[in-house]
């Protein structure tokens, strides 16, 4: 049995649709019974927060391997570490007691950065070019789980985006609040980008196949902001264009979540991106040429 937490997720429902394709036997953590709804039909689930390591050793207890997805994007710095440092390191205490065999724990890019854009899978744990609330603390649980002495494998996938089971989450919106004209501007940073559906199957392969302490960083392709979203824009028949400022720019106040970290990535040299391990386990993420395209059929736009 391999448990799934952040199982409703924008990428966690992704992983569960694979691993039930690929034959493997899934129980889900869901934060409240409401959320269990959305889980596919027959799938086992317990809940519990993160904050709660008895409801988590319950969870895990006779389960194989863990895969670590629940974190929080945005918030205070406090807050934030509160569930990716502290919630990480009850999910890590709940695998040791119920003897886990498998830890997959998922992070980002942003945790490994560095100041010349590098995006390594050999960067240092817990040290990241980044600032903000959510790549600090991503990078401090990641150091947590590679210290943990449990048999964990890392993931860091880039900017994540394409059809999910659970709609239009990560840089979708952005996506489509471009095309719908309601994002005007974004700062035009070269990142890298990868379909979700692909960052399920690396995870997979990680458990199956990864060895234990590595990190594997999924990237199907770098290219900057504004060529993404002016690509997205025409494969839906959008007449609405960003406005790509240069690098080093700020977006005003009221930019959303996903636009923010174009400005956050525009702050450092053009992403890098070294992912020979990945590729090592059989895969080759899938180039923008691809994810687009499947993306637009997927998800045209959101309302207006």
């Amino acid at each position: 049995m391999l448990l799934v937490t952040g199982a409703t997720g924008y990428l966690g429902s992704a992983l569960v649709k694979a691993l039930l394709a690929a034959g493997e036997p899934v129980r889900a953590v869901v934060r409240t019974e409401a959320r269990a709804a959305a889980l596919p039909a027959g799938v086992p689930y317990a809940v519990a927060e993160l904050g709660d390591p008895d409801a988590l050793y319950a969870a895990a207890t006779g389960c194989t391997a863990v895969f670590h997805l629940a974190a929080s994007i945005g918030s205070s710095l406090a807050e934030t570490r509160e569930l990716n440092v502290a919630g990480t390191r009850n999910v890590l205490d709940a695998a040791a007691r119920a003897g886990v065999g498998r830890f997959v724990h998922t992070s980002t890019g942003a945790a490994i950065i560095d100041r010349t854009g590098l995006v390594s899978e050999d960067a240092p744990p817990g040290v990241t070019a980044f600032t903000d609330p959510y790549s600090v603390t991503k990078a401090e649980a990641e150091a947590l789980v590679l210290g943990s002495g449990l048999p964990a494998v890392v993931v860091s996938p880039v900017a994540i985006y394409g059809p999910s089971p659970a709609g239009a989450g990560s840089y979708n919106a952005l996506f489509a609040a471009a095309a719908a004209g309601r994002v005007t501007e974004v700062v035009d940073a070269r990142v890298g980008w990868v379909l979700a559906e692909d960052v399920a199957r690396g995870m997979l392969l990680a458990h199956r196949h990864g060895s234990p302490g590595r990190r594997y960083v999924l990237c199907g392709e770098v290219a900057g902001f504004g060529e993404v979203l002016h690509r997205y824009a025409s494969l839906v028949n959008s007449p609405h264009r960003v406005r790509a400022l240069p690098p080093g720019s700020s977006l005003g106040p009221d930019a959303g979540t996903f636009a923010r970290r174009s400005e956050v990535y525009g702050k450092l040299a053009p992403v890098q991106v070294k992912d020979t391990a990945t590729h090592a386990l059989g895969l080759t993420p899938r180039p923008l040429s691809a994810g687009l395209p499947e993306t637009a059929t997927w998800m045209p736009t959101l309302p207006s």
